[in-house]
């Protein structure tokens, strides 16, 4: 097992015969050697447990529960290591999990070439001997029609042998590789547990593909030793065409038709190899190395939220209740509403109406982080404070989408709780939305408006025009005798839209009688000292309008401002009032933050 204390990285390379030897070899306490299998079966049928010397032989591998032997009667020995072991069957007593880890090798008859190495581009066996891949195979799998003349090779082009593999030498030497080790004497055997075999109840077997490869090998292999011994005369090239086999049986089982038909099962399905294990987004590497899976989190669709704000995010309550259910529980029991676990979970199972009201108080204390793969930047991942809706789908506000790189049309997003005092803290001073408002990049805003959102605030500000100059008032218009509404206050303008007497984009006119500023220094209206009125009205008793392009002014008898009325829309000023209520928002938390 790797231990992470001592282990700072992983490099993948070439094994000698002697370190998968010393993986998988070990030394019993009575001298005998154990590791190596010879057994192509796994389990005995009337036993029902491992065959000796078997592809699952617990003397091998470890035992299958923790402490407990193949005869379930030890006698505990220890060898010089200090590890104990079973008199009677040689099985060492540890941890079953050894099992994951700990392997076993096959020593083959006869040398086999790696096929990663022979038959993948570029080919380095090829490469090094200055051979064409076709020649090479005609060595490799005793083909002696193909076989080249080896004299005539080291001969002819030497200088054109040495330049060209000098990059491809100088790669083994510094990584201390030998390149003889390409050539497999020993073939290491996987730990049961990466290639499992179950017994259903109805009897049948389910094994893994690899088990199968295994077992033609180590077949093939007893039939060549058995050759070599002179247990038996062979037939003419008997030796050979089992050489061939051999090497077949390896090439399946490292890389399965790679460069050739694949070996199938009897329903024509090819088996998968070692390589189709550790490859891809589903292999050994992608899923259980680097995409483990990891607990308090979840994952959904995500929809738009426009009722949120910048830091706040929709949690639909089937999520919450599972993210937080631990959190949940344990506040079910301070309160006295539960008087134990059991009860507890009992209430959250059945959905008590009582259980929202308390999430909701536990939801208050915890961020949430939302993360959209692929993670290619810092906005990748952001936290919300959760707020609970109905449904199964994620909610977020349009504005944060940007830094995900996120839209609405179908995209996920995963949910993390962080549990320690240092992530919470971290995420609420780093990662909230609404503190990343520029990006890290260029530092341009992240929070503007596009889209639907564009094509909204210009539906809100649109004024109907019935014609080019509608919208702007001369006295000597026909068309002045349509007379736009007039309203002392935004209350009644909003009142006579919602009861349908005017549209979101009529022109009316609004009485402004605010101050000239907000407390910011800007005008209200600031064009008065620059514009000349178009017309002016007098009224009998001595006041008068002076009326402008886009608002009037009705003035006293000395000149003072009596009021003011400005033409808009009930969209406008809406959006207006929204505008107003921000900034006077944001200068309070300016001025309080500058107080502090």
């Amino acid at each position: 097992m790797i231990n992470q204390n001592k282990h700072r990285q992983l490099q993948i390379g070439l094994a000698s015969p002697e370190q998968i030897r010393a993986w998988s070899e070990r030394i019993l306490p009575n001298g005998e050697r154990v590791g190596e299998v010879t057994n192509p079966y796994a389990f005995d049928i009337e036993t029902n447990k491992p065959e000796r010397d078997g592809l699952f032989r617990e003397r091998i591998f470890g035992p299958k529960k923790t402490g407990v032997c193949a005869c379930g009667k030890p006698k505990v020995i220890e060898n010089e290591e200090g590890s104990q072991f079973c008199k009677h069957c040689g099985v060492e007593l540890v941890d079953s999990r050894i099992r994951r880890y700990r392997m076993g090798y096959i020593k083959l008859a006869c040398p086999v070439v790696h096929i990663w190495y022979f038959k993948r581009r570029p080919s380095y066996i090829a490469n090094l001997l200055d051979l064409t891949r076709k020649d090479l195979e005609g060595l490799v799998y005793c083909d002696e029609e193909e076989a080249p003349d080896w004299e005539e090779y080291m001969i002819r082009r030497r200088k054109d042998f040495l330049v060209r593999r000098m990059k491809l030498t100088k790669h083994f030497i510094q990584t201390n590789i030998q390149p003889e080790w390409m050539v497999l004497c020993l073939l290491p055997v996987l730990p049961p547990e990466p290639r499992p075999m179950f017994q259903l109840d109805e009897g049948d077997i389910i094994t893994s593909d690899i088990n199968e490869l295994y077992r033609k090998l180590i077949l093939r292999n007893r039939i060549l030793t058995k050759f070599l011994a002179k247990l038996f005369t062979p037939l003419p090239d008997s030796v050979n065409g089992q050489k061939r086999l051999i090497q077949e049986s390896v090439d399946a089982l490292l890389d399965n038709g790679i460069g050739g038909q694949p070996v199938t099962d009897r329903h024509d399905r090819p088996y998968k190899s070692f390589s189709d294990l550790i490859q891809g987004k589903e292999g050994r590497f992608r899923e259980n190395l680097l995409g483990k899976r990891v607990d308090y989190s979840g994952r959904s669709v995500i929809v738009v939220g426009p009722f949120l704000s910048l830091y706040q995010c929709g949690l639909p309550l089937e999520i919450a209740v599972e993210l937080f259910q631990a959190f949940l529980i344990r506040s079910l029991i301070e309160r006295h509403i539960a008087p134990n676990l059991r009860a507890a979970k009992s209430l959250i199972r059945d959905r008590a109406p009582v259980i929202w009201s308390v999430l909701k108080e536990v939801l208050r204390g915890y961020p949430l982080l939302l993360n959209r793969a692929p993670t290619l930047h810092r906005l990748g991942i952001q936290a919300f404070q959760p707020i609970l809706i109905e449904g199964r789908a994620i909610r977020l506000h349009p504005l944060v989408c940007a830094g995900f790189n996120a839209d609405f049309d179908g995209d996920q997003m995963a949910v993390h709780v962080p549990l320690s005092l240092e992530a919470q803290a971290e995420a609420r001073l780093l990662m909230f939305s609404h503190i990343n408002l520029l990006s890290p990049a260029t530092g341009d805003s992240l929070c503007v408006p596009t889209q639907d959102m564009l094509l909204g605030l210009y539906r809100s500000t649109l004024e109907n025009n019935q014609g080019i100059y509608e919208n702007k008032y001369h006295p000597y218009n026909a068309k002045n005798n349509i007379i736009s509404p007039s309203f002392s206050s935004y209350e009644d303008a909003l009142g006579a839209y919602q009861h349908k007497r005017i549209d979101l984009d009529s022109p009316l006119w609004l009485r402004w009688g605010r101050a000239p500023d907000l407390g910011t220094g800007i005008p209200i209206i600031n064009s008065v000292n620059r514009e000349a009125p178009i017309e002016v009205q007098y009224e009998p008793l001595g006041t008068f309008y002076e009326i402008y392009e886009d608002f009037q002014i009705r003035k006293g008898r000395v000149g003072e401002i009596i009021n003011r009325y400005i033409r808009t829309t009930v969209g406008r000023t809406r959006l207006n009032r929204e505008i107003e209520e921000a900034m006077k928002g944001l200068w309070a938390y300016v001025s309080r933050e500058i107080s502090l």
